[in-house]
């Protein structure tokens, strides 16, 4: 494949993304809005849902933002009684941050909408033809990650 040709890819690559994240906040804008709740803070719940429990650091890792702007960010979703914090039991000076139940059911249903959306797109797909793709996201989004995190640590060794 020539590099001109991979260059266009990328950049339609990149417009399709952009089209997804534009659609995606068309579809739960209100349903955030009605629960006071942004799309990072969206993000960052998600992030907490599917590891359980987890600690400011990890979740300032995962999102790839300043610990200080994940605390903030959390401390606003325990206001609003979307998180919680409590101690490590195994380690008493580590906090972890968790779902509330209100967070729970707001997940739920945002998550459960958000198949439905999805069962909407993939209507009529060839179900094949979509395993691909995803595999072939699969493997583009851990490159692009690792190559992100990488670029992050090499930042912060040079501050």
């Amino acid at each position: 494949m020539r590099v001109d040709e991979r260059s266009e890819l990328a950049e339609e690559f990149f417009l399709f993304i952009g089209a997804i994240m534009r659609g995606t906040r068309a579809i739960f804008r209100s349903e955030l809005e009605e629960n006071d709740v942004t799309w990072p803070q969206f993000h960052l719940l998600k992030m907490v849902k599917h590891r359980d429990r987890t600690t400011v650091t990890e979740l300032s890792n995962s999102l790839m933002i300043a610990a200080p702007t994940a605390s903030r960010m959390i401390d606003g979703l325990c206001t609003k009684g979307l998180l919680r914090k409590e101690k490590d039991p195994k380690d008493h000076r580590v906090t972890l941050v968790v779902l509330t139940r209100k967070s729970k059911v707001l997940l739920d249903d945002l998550l459960r909408a958000q198949s439905e959306v999805m069962a909407d797109v993939f209507a009529g797909e060839d179900t094949s033809e979509l395993a691909r793709n995803m595999k072939s996201l699969g493997r583009i989004s851990g490159k692009w990650l690792a190559i992100a995190e990488k670029k992050t640590r090499k930042g912060e060794k040079n501050e």
